[in-house]
Order: C-alpha cells, then sequence, then structure tokens
C-alpha cells in the first residue's frame, strides 16, 4: 500500500471511530437518564413526568460545561471553572446513581455506566486538543515507538534521550537512538576532558581561573583535536608490551605475593637442592678455602669489592658448610641461576648495578630470588634495595656499613 493509501484507510478509521462514539454517548447518556430516573421515582417519590425533565436537564447541562471546557482550552485557555463544574456534575450523578437505588448492585451498575461515558469524553476531548496544537506547531510530532524489552527495559537513559531528542528534532526510530548514544557519548567525553583541563589549570593558577577556562573553551574542539593528534601506533605499542605472556605471568605472582604479604603469609624463599653426599663436619674448613679460592681464580664470579670484608667473613662462619656448597653448585661459576629456569645471562656483575637490574625487569621480585640470581648474600641484595621496598622481619632498613647493627654471637644466622 502506498503512502495515499494508508492516509485514506486512517481517515476513513476515523469517520467509523466518530460515528461509533456518538452512538455510544447516546446509550450511555440513555441509560444514565434511566438510571436517575428511576433513583428519584423510588426513593424521592418523585414523578416520572417530572423527574424525566428535571434529570434530563441536569444531563444535558453537564455536557453543556464539558463542550464548553473543550472549545475554552483548544483556544489556549485552562478553562479551570469549567472543568471543575464539569467534573462535580459527573461526580453527583454517579453518586445519586448508586446511592438512590435500594438494591446497590443495580446502583453500581447506573453509576459505573455514567463513570464510563464522562471518561471516555475526556480522552476524546483531550486527544482533540493534542491534535489542534501539534497541527498549530505548539506541540513536538509524535515520538517512535520504542520496544518495551529491547529498549525501555535494557537501554533506559539511552531511549529516554532518544525520544526527547526524536520529539525535538522530528527523527525516527533508529536515527533518535543513534543520535542519542552519540550524544551520551559525547557527554561523558567532555566531561573526563573538563576535569584534566580543570585539575592542570588549577594546579598551575587557581580555582577560579579553572573554572572560568572549562566554561569559556570548547570541548568539542579539543576533543577534535585530541583525535587529529593522536599517536595509534604508540598506543597500540604501549597495550601490545602489557599483553606479551611473560609480562601477564610476572603480574600474576606479583599480585599473589602482594595477597600472602598483605594475608600475613610470607612465601618462603626457594632453598638450593642439597647435595647427594654432604660432605662431613671435618670437610667444613676444606669447602670454604676451595669455594675463596674459586672466587679468586674466576674474576667474573668475585664478589662486589664495596661489599664490607668482615661482614664476608662472619657469613662465612656462620652458614653451615653444606647450604655454602649447595648454593655454590647452584649459582655457578659465572655467577648466574643454573638450577632455576629463569637464567639471566646478561645481569651486571657489580651489585649494585645487578640489584638495579633485576628490579627494574621484576619490580615485585623477591630479595632471595635477587640473591641467588646475582650470586650475592641476602644482605648484599638488602643493602641496595630502596628504602620503601618490601623487607623480610628481622632485616633492618636502615642499616649500612657507617651504622652497623647490633654485634651478634657466634653461630647466630642472619
Amino acid at each position: 500500500m502506498t503512502r495515499d493509501d494508508l492516509d485514506a484507510d486512517v481517515l476513513k478509521a476515523v469517520r467509523r471511530a466518530a460515528w461509533t462514539r456518538q452512538a455510544f454517548y447516546a446509550l450511555v447518556l440513555a441509560v444514565a437518564l434511566i438510571g436517575q430516573v428511576t433513583g428519584a421515582a423510588q426513593t424521592l417519590d418523585v414523578p416520572l413526568i417530572i423527574a424525566v425533565p428535571a434529570v434530563a436537564t441536569l444531563e444535558l447541562g453537564g455536557v453543556v460545561v464539558m463542550a464548553d471546557a473543550d472549545v475554552r482550552r483548544r483556544l489556549g485557555e485552562r478553562a479551570l471553572a469549567s472543568r471543575l463544574l464539569s467534573a462535580a456534575i459527573a461526580a453527583g450523578a454517579v453518586t445519586f446513581n448508586w446511592a438512590a437505588h435500594p438494591d446497590h448492585l443495580l446502583g453500581g451498575f447506573y453509576a459505573a455506566m455514567s463513570t464510563l461515558g464522562y471518561l471516555v469524553w475526556l480522552i476524546h476531548a483531550g486527544n482533540q486538543r493534542r491534535d489542534r496544537l501539534r497541527a498549530t506547531g505548539n506541540l513536538p510530532p509524535t515520538p517512535p515507538a520504542y520496544e518495551v524489552i529491547g529498549h525501555w527495559l535494557r537501554h533506559p537513559a539511552i531511549t529516554l534521550r532518544a525520544r526527547t531528542i526524536a520529539k525535538a528534532d522530528g527523527l525516527g526510530l533508529y536515527d533518535s537512538l543513534r543520535h542519542a548514544r552519540a550524544a551520551i557519548e559525547r557527554e561523558r567525553r567532555n566531561a573526563a576532558i573538563a576535569k584534566v583541563l580543570h585539575r592542570r589549570i588549577r594546579a598551575a593558577l587557581d580555582t577560579t581561573t579553572a573554572d572560568i577556562a572549562v566554561r569559556v573553551y570548547d570541548l568539542d574542539e579539543v576533543a577534535e583535536r585530541l583525535t587529529a593528534t593522536a599517536d595509534y601506533n604508540e598506543v597500540t605499542n604501549l597495550l601490545a608490551a602489557d599483553l606479551t605472556p611473560k609480562r601477564i605471568i610476572t603480574a600474576g605472582k606479583a599480585r599473589c605475593r602482594r595477597w600472602l604479604s598483605r594475608e600475613g603469609h610470607v612465601p618462603a624463599p626457594r632453598a638450593p637442592e642439597p647435595r647427594s653426599c654432604p660432605p662431613s663436619p671435618s670437610s667444613w674448613l676444606t669447602a670454604a678455602t676451595s669455594a675463596d679460592e674459586q672466587q679468586v681464580a674466576k674474576p667474573e664470579a668475585s664478589p662486589d669489592p664495596k661489599d664490607d670484608q668482615p661482614l664476608q667473613a662472619e657469613r662465612r662462619s656462620n652458614v653451615p658448610p653444606q647450604a655454602v656448597a649447595a648454593a655454590d653448585e647452584a649459582t655457578g661459576a659465572e655467577g648466574r641461576n643454573v638450577a632455576g629456569d629463569d637464567e639471566v645471562p646478561d645481569i651486571p656483575k657489580e651489585t649494585r648495578e645487578a640489584v638495579a637490574y633485576l628490579l627494574r625487569r621484576e619490580p615485585d621480585i623477591e630479595p632471595e630470588r635477587i640473591a641467588e640470581r646475582i650470586g650475592k648474600s641476602l644482605r648484599s641484595v638488602y643493602r641496595y634495595l630502596p628504602p620503601d621496598y618490601p623487607r623480610r622481619p628481622g632485616i633492618a632498613r636502615q642499616r649500612t656499613r657507617r651504622h652497623p647493627g647490633p654485634a651478634r654471637q657466634n653461630g647466630q644466622r642472619e
């Protein structure tokens, strides 16, 4: 069907509805009139020859007042007096129909018919008034019919915004939804830009100047220029660097360690694998001497010259020979973690540089892991850690060579 056929069909339906409505008004008025006449005759003992014209005059007066109120509202007036009087007449007729009959069921029927007629007239009068206002341009066009589940329930804010835009600009269903989504995204973007701009200007100048700048600058223009100067390659590289498998695994381990530390469960350091044949107590001195000779013979595994020599001697005397031999075997001659599966061949030889290098690679690495991977003692590692780095209980935070800690007894471990 063409648009003209549809308009002709709508016009035919309007005419049919008008004839049906007039017939309905006549029947409802007749039923209400019969109810009031019989009620007046039974309750007030009024003769029918007097009751019929009296009740008809009352009904006709109500219709006249209602019609006058409708005409005045179409002319732009509020017509409060006529509307209130018509409502009072309708309420009086409904009450009289219900109370004037001894059988309240029959009286309720007559009262319901009077109420139905008045409500239908109110709806029809309101429709005619809106059609006139819409034709004169004083009322926006009819908005599209949005879906209850797909639009109102799932996206109530977007649907309400789309309905407002459709009424203001005369858009269709999908155009109004698209414009509503774009408007909401634009408002969120401008709010974020305004927040950053206000913070920067407030830090440089003052709050009043920041308020003026946010209200003076065109945030849409700022957003367009930001979009024009955006470097998508750098943003893509930034995201790709965080999405590497090694980075994800390291971040997961760091979160696990932070959770354990927060819950009070400090993970134990990974101990080196014991030797199959541990040396006898008589070979302690021989193992310590061979370890010293190996460090002297190979400069790349020598300790940091900045380390305190008395502290190293005390460490050698306090650590059991089995742990020293196992640590030497796990560390290797080149200062690398041979027993572990995370070898880093390019670790600097200096202790300070090695600790800084590993912290840059893994910010949440444990001090014990650093000591294993660079072949140094745990105390040497703690000497070059940042002041705010989480430390193991019992290790001083500000201990240096100039301010040594309390002297330990012989045989006491670190």
